[in-house]
């Protein structure tokens, strides 16, 4: 019957799967308050200009309404990280850390591949730290709670925003370019970057960035950024980041690659991201990273980092 039916890319979940689900959030959730991360329940509806604080791509997964009270356009939660950033900085006070988790559904305009618009988005935020222990953390708590669900063969995509940073410090992209460039390096799309910056940049800054593209499997891929003479300094910090990452997720039992043009996310991102993947799945199972460039309570930048998964996915194709 028509009345029944749902909308394109969303469905009900039948007993068996929920109770995955609540079996899976609750375990999930005392892993994370063992290790010491709080639990909040951000609100459901925020303001059209909270959303636009954090960057085009969230503004545009958000369904908007209006406010009947106040007439003024509000989004639907369509990404629970943000939210735990606002009620940092309601808690914050830029001297302390906040350990926060947080579980609960979120509503997409669009769907990925294969996937609902609605997920059940479950994940921690480290708040105040901007060392290096805060990411390790972090990723270790993501693969324990990916063991706890039992998925197996975990891999780790590693890469550090700094790398790219320090190349495209070197060039010049106009305004109207720079989405159109930062997509070319996502889809390796060489053709599309040399057209872009050809007229603008000299051909060695040009090469540099092109090779970049090319620099994605083990350690040993260090070995080749090496060749970046005139920014290889300023990408130290970053290489050492990424390798001591690398033991630790390989202490853990989880398995590294690198892939140094995934930019991911660079409008929010600053620094170290990552995302797990499996053999199981079709595509990512989680994702996270540092992003150092959000206001804290008395208008500073605020250190972060933190990760989440769509334990609805998980528990629909485990």
């Amino acid at each position: 019957m028509t009345q029944w039916k749902l909308p394109e890319n969303l469905q009900d979940l039948l007993p068996s799967q929920a109770k995955k689900l609540e079996i899976c959030r609750r375990q999930l959730l005392d892993l994370y308050d063992e290790a010491g991360y709080q639990f909040v329940m951000p609100s459901l509806l925020e303001y059209e200009d909270s959303l636009n604080a954090h960057g085009k791509d969230l503004d545009l997964d958000t369904f908007k309404v209006v406010d009947q009270l106040s007439g003024r356009m509000m989004g639907v939660t369509s990404d629970l990280t943000t939210q735990a950033a606002r009620i940092d900085a309601y808690l914050a006070d830029n001297q302390t850390t906040n350990k926060f988790c947080y579980a609960g559904p979120v509503i997409r305009t669009k769907a990925q591949q294969d996937q609902s618009r609605e997920l059940y988005q479950i994940g921690i935020e480290y708040y105040g730290n901007s060392g290096i222990d805060a990411d390790k953390e972090v990723v270790l708590t993501l693969i324990k709670s990916l063991k706890l669900l039992k998925i197996k063969e975990i891999v780790i995509d590693l890469n550090h925003l700094g790398i790219y940073s320090a190349l495209k410090n070197n060039l010049t992209i106009t305004a109207p370019n720079e989405s159109a460039f930062a997509k070319a390096v996502m889809l390796k799309d060489k053709q599309s970057v040399q057209s872009i910056l050809e007229h603008d940049n000299d051909k060695e800054a040009i090469d540099e960035i092109i090779q970049l593209l090319d620099l994605y499997g083990g350690a040993d891929i260090f070995d080749s950024v090496k060749s970046f003479a005139n920014s290889f300094s300023t990408m130290t910090k970053s290489i050492e980041i990424l390798k001591q990452l690398i033991e630790l997720i390989e202490e853990s039992g989880a398995q590294v690659s690198l892939d140094l043009s995934d930019i991911r996310g660079y409008q929010y991102h600053t620094g170290l991201i990552f995302s797990a993947y499996s053999p199981q799945f079709k595509s990512v199972i989680a994702q996270g990273g540092r992003y150092d460039n959000l206001n804290g309570a008395l208008g500073q930048q605020r250190p972060a980092t933190g990760f989440s998964l769509d334990l609805r996915y998980l528990i629909n194709n485990l």
